[in-house]
């Protein structure tokens, strides 16, 4: 079996000072974000031209993380952003968007060409090498592992399977658990839950916290809003409140 290296990038943002309420500012809908600068990087975009972050400053940004090959969270986050865009009216002209892959091994400039195409969206889809990814996912603290290895032979990777030695041919749930003997979604395994994104892809699959951040003009990330916690109008007024700033 091919291996693919494991990383782990740790999501710092809960440690002390990066992420929490803010004692004084405006009050944001979302999460508040600390002491969190974004670093100049260089990346693909979608179209094959190199993108270079410095063309944000200036801007409010909306980051996205997304993956072409998930089937759920990424395209609603997808047009949750779009519908945010679009809804911004003449203020659109000071906000930036820019989606990174969280799988850069299947995700080239021609595999997102085709999910802006299928998506309807209009704005710069990135990827890179695995070690140019790496530092830009650290800076958002993303949190990404990848794992290729199914020890049990049940079809569950080992870093998602929360119920070793499954009886041979036994139905199972996404963690790898037997249904009818093992119990079947346990939802309380640390393995079930430790991220809200968690997809399988041929060969490997990738477990990676999935979230999108508001960037102020200053390139500051200033407010995360996780992807199951969305409320579209919300991140509208926070996004207007960084415009007023």
């Amino acid at each position: 079996m091919r291996r693919f290296p494991m990383m782990l990038v740790i999501f710092s943002m809960l440690s002390s000072g990066c992420l929490g309420w803010a004692e004084t500012g405006p009050d944001f809908y979302g999460e508040v974000l600390t002491d969190s600068p974004v670093p100049i990087f260089e990346l693909q975009s979608h179209d094959g031209t190199t993108f270079n972050s410095s063309i944000l400053e200036g801007k409010v940004v909306i980051v996205v993380f997304v993956y072409t090959r998930c089937p759920d969270i990424c395209p609603v986050t997808s047009q949750n952003v779009a519908y945010v865009y679009e809804n911004l009216g003449d203020r659109k002209d000071q906000v930036e968007v820019v989606s990174m892959t969280v799988d850069p091994w299947a995700d080239d400039t021609t595999t997102l060409n085709q999910y802006v195409i299928d998506q309807n969206l209009s704005w710069p889809h990135l990827t890179g090498p695995v070690e140019k990814m790496e530092p830009v996912w650290s800076a958002f603290g993303v949190g990404l592992t990848t794992y290729s290895d199914d020890s049990d032979g049940d079809g569950v990777v080992d870093g998602f399977d929360t119920c070793p030695d499954t009886p041979k041919d036994e139905p199972l749930d996404h963690h790898g658990c037997g249904l009818d003997t093992q119990g079947g979604e346990q939802e309380n395994s640390t393995a079930a839950s430790s991220t809200s994104g968690r997809h399988a892809l041929p060969g490997y699959w990738v477990d990676h916290m999935t979230g999108t951040i508001l960037i102020d003009r200053n390139m500051q990330q200033r407010v995360f809003w996780g992807d199951i916690d969305w409320n579209p109008d919300f991140v509208i007024d926070d996004i207007d409140l960084l415009l007023e700033e």
